[in-house]
């Protein structure tokens, strides 16, 4: 059953999967910036919004999305790390990105961030790809309002019980460069990484959780690295 689902999925990637890496050098090259004006925004001070995967869901196996275990999971925690910056998470499971329009300006308000890392969402296949990037265009907007640096990131594979997501995510992630491009903004390109990644090519699950939609801890760990590029070249 699991090579089946893993070659359906590199079909689909092989088709739709070409116009998204095409856009790739362009999108993420743009948006780097050293002595950005930060404003009254701590410049030590970074925080993350998107759905259960900005949460950080089944890292370690775990299930709940109590946020008492936000600082803990997820990439934000190893992206700290990495980084030396205070980075908060502000992941909500089950969010679209319409939630993240509504909550933006109280986001920034309360964490005062020098950049804010933007990562939704494929909850939104229940709007579509439009209505993301609708959104995203509208958190861009409120992020530079506030002289806070967006960056954005792109959704992550999904496969086996997840597959039928799959061609949401790249047409939704096509976009995201493509915006990122027209915006000059810098974009951690999350899809390119695990699909170029040796372990994953082997078995999607090496950074997939068994339900084939969230990281698992290496996924969570290869998140915050490819974040890590284009946040520390805002400083």
């Amino acid at each position: 059953m699991f090579p089946s689902k893993l070659s359906g999925f590199r079909v689909k990637t092989s088709a739709l999967g070409l116009a998204s890496l095409l856009v790739v050098a362009a999108g993420c090259s743009n948006g780097d910036s050293k002595n950005t004006d930060f404003g009254e925004n701590d410049p030590s001070v970074v925080v993350a919004i998107g759905d259960s995967i900005t949460f950080g869901k089944h890292d370690g196996g775990l299930e709940s999305c109590d946020h008492v275990y936000r600082n803990t999971v997820g990439f934000c925690p190893r992206l700290q790390a990495l980084t030396g910056k205070t980075v908060g998470n502000e992941g909500e499971c089950g969010e679209t990105s319409y939630g993240g329009l509504d909550k933006i300006d109280s986001v920034l308000q309360r964490w005062r961030p020098s950049v804010i890392l933007i990562d939704y969402s494929p909850n939104d296949i229940l709007y579509g790809a439009d209505a993301t990037i609708a959104n995203l265009r509208g958190m861009i907007a409120a992020a530079r309002a506030n002289k806070t640096v967006p960056v954005l990131g792109t959704l992550v594979p999904a496969v086996g019980d997840h597959d039928g997501w799959e061609p949401f995510i790249l047409d939704v992630n096509a976009r995201i460069l493509a915006l990122c491009d027209e915006e000059r903004l810098s974009c951690a390109d999350h899809y390119k990484a695990f699909v170029n990644d040796p372990g994953f090519q082997t078995s999607p699950y090496a950074l997939l959780d068994a339900d084939g939609l969230h990281p698992n801890a290496a996924g969570y760990t290869l998140m915050a690295e490819t974040w890590r590029g284009p946040l520390m070249r805002q400083y």
